[in-house]
């Protein structure tokens, strides 16, 4: 009997081929926009969350309990092979890194600015953050580019002295100022100049020429060490580094945790023993940092393990979440309002499939009245009409689906590279101008349950006109 309902209401459908068309085709656009939204949405979500936690803070953070609401290099922890023996102990900990950040003056010799300095475990992080990623490889110089080309001199004066840190980020600008670089990218390359690449003082781009400081040249730093002692220092420039927000450009400089823990004489020597500090000390756990609450709580978890095996109370641990409020509330808000906007989106939607649905029964209104009048019971006709809208749903849901797949799956392996205004606004959340879209994910289902949703909603409406059906008044009419 099953089988024959399904026949039948396949059948149905295909009598009036237009209604059933636009019918799927509104649902179908509905389900293709909001996966892809979705997509798109949690892709820059979970890109700015990884950006932030893998360049800067780590998912936790192991620190003074004073720290975080005063981060001074008075507030630091002793790096105690106790504590390296607990983090090693913890399977569900992928890494770690002892890290120095604070701020000080830098100086040449005409010019000082405010900075800040990371002391960072080279050989730790160097393949678990972004770090060699940063490093400025390539810089537009139109001097000695317009020695060779002069023709396109004026479009490269946009970007005079702007900085890359790879060759394809430096390729996809020339593009958007319309640089023919089929023919001309090799030239750029050459021309450019090329940062040497060691482990020695690295200073954000911008602080540089600020400065007026080159590969090679000294920087002297000023400010405040441990308890109280100076800290001053002049170090040579090993390389140069560009972030995505020109303000760390402007600020940060990296140098080996050794050097910064001699700047701010964050040691203590006891006999031929030496205790060495650091302000905190960043975690990376097994798990995934998104927007999921689930991540988060899966991470939280390795959270409470390392503080009760602690069990110090100089020591807390700082999840990523507190660590930047700012964002985490940034991202919150604007994925409430994508959520609104798929909402309208659906309920338009909704209302369209209501509005097809009622022409729907108003036009079989005479055949529903002769199937009853045959025999049919009413329980019947309407097991029909719920399969004909779930066939109507489970088809325009695969199609959209099959239609987002390979858009997700390019626009997750080749992410969008955004220029202009666009891009100049991400960077103010310390996010590279790039969005990725999200892989198939939770978020798929939500978009099916939206549909199932929309489907039970608009039979109720078709079940009810059933129900009320007279069989003598449907076939006069």
């Amino acid at each position: 009997m099953n089988k024959e309902f399904i026949t039948i209401a396949w059948r149905n459908l295909w009598r009036n081929q237009r209604r059933t068309i636009i019918t799927i085709a509104s649902m179908f656009f509905a389900v293709l926009l909001a996966i892809l939204m979705r997509s798109f949405q949690l892709g820059a979500y979970n890109h700015m969350i990884d950006t932030f936690v893998t360049q800067f803070t780590g998912q936790l953070q192991l620190q003074d309990f004073e720290y975080q609401d005063n981060p001074s290099v008075d507030y630091s922890i002793p790096f105690t092979d106790s504590i390296t023996e607990i983090l090693n102990s913890k399977k569900h900990i992928s890494a770690y890194f002892p890290r120095i950040e604070t701020g000080i003056m830098a100086s040449s010799r005409k010019d000082s600015k405010i900075a800040i300095i990371r002391g960072f475990d080279y050989k730790k992080e160097k393949n678990h953050t972004a770090f060699e990623k940063n490093i400025v490889k390539y810089i537009i110089d139109t001097k000695k580019i317009g020695k060779i080309d002069s023709s396109n001199f004026n479009i490269l004066k946009k970007i005079d002295g702007k900085a890359y840190a790879n060759k394809k980020d430096m390729i996809d600008d020339l593009a958007f100022e319309n640089f023919d670089t089929s023919r001309y990218s090799e030239i750029v390359c050459n021309s450019a100049r090329i940062s040497v690449v060691d482990t020695g003082v690295f200073v954000g781009y911008n602080l540089a020429k600020y400065l007026n400081l080159g590969i090679g040249d000294s920087i002297v730093f000023i400010g405040q060490g441990f308890r109280g002692e100076t800290a001053i220092g002049k170090y040579k420039i090993s390389g140069f580094l560009i972030f995505p927000t020109e303000a760390l450009s402007s600020r940060l400089v990296y140098m080996p945790i050794r050097v910064a823990q001699n700047l701010f004489s964050l040691y203590e020597t006891n006999g031929t023993d030496t205790l060495y500090y650091v302000n905190y000390v960043a975690i990376n756990t097994i798990y995934q940092a998104s927007i999921r609450q689930k991540d988060y709580k899966k991470i939280m978890k390795v959270k409470a393990e390392i503080e009760n095996t602690l069990n110090n109370p100089q020591y807390v641990v700082v999840g990523w979440r507190d660590l930047d409020k700012d964002m985490v509330q940034g991202i919150e808000m604007d994925n409430y309002s994508g959520q609104i906007m798929l909402f309208v989106l659906y309920l338009i939607v909704g209302f369209g499939v209501l509005g097809t649905v009622m022409m729907m029964i108003a036009e079989r209104r005479r055949e529903f009245g002769v199937m009853l009048a045959l025999g049919m019971k009413k329980k019947q006709l309407s097991i029909i009409v719920t399969l004909e809208m779930l066939i109507i749903g489970f088809i325009a849901f695969v199609a959209g689906l099959i239609v987002a797949t390979p858009i997700i799956y390019y626009g997750h392996k080749n992410p969008v590279r955004l220029h202009g205004a666009i891009a100049e606004s991400l960077s103010k959340y310390n996010m590279e101008p790039v969005l990725p879209f999200q892989w198939f994910d939770f978020y798929i289902l939500s978009q099916l349950f939206v549909v199932a949703i929309i489907v039970c909603l608009v039979l109720i409406y078709a079940l009810i006109k059933i129900d009320k059906l007279k069989i003598i008044e449907a076939i006069r009419n």
